[in-house]
């Protein structure tokens, strides 16, 4: 089995849901089964065994220290991060917020 990185992971919502953003990709619960995502208060045992429709909110997590967790998926390079649930893997600058950057005129 081939190891990987895992991105910081998002939030599952139903697709109805009022607080999920709108006009995401939709899939059905048990596709998401595996998934190293947090579940939104809205996906409870109901709305997994009706295999409703989900989508996957992406999270902007502030830059933090990579912690790492008591989750250990078989396929990921190390635990995941207790923050963000993700591996903080090859390039950290995607934990981080980009700067803008300041041009000055000539």
């Amino acid at each position: 089995m081939e190891r990987h990185e895992y991105p910081p992971a998002g939030v599952v919502h139903t697709a109805d849901c009022e607080d999920a953003p709108p006009g995401l990709l939709t899939l059905p619960a048990q596709a998401l089964r595996g998934s190293h995502d947090r579940p939104h208060r809205c996906v409870n045992s109901a709305a997994v065994a009706a295999n409703r429709p989900l989508v996957i909110e992406r999270v902007a997590y502030e830059p933090h220290p990579y912690e790492e967790s008591t989750i250990h998926p078989v396929d990921a390079t190390k635990p995941l991060c207790r923050t963000c649930r993700g591996t903080h893997g090859v390039d950290p600058a995607a934990y981080r917020p980009q700067q803008p950057t300041l041009l000055l005129p000539r």
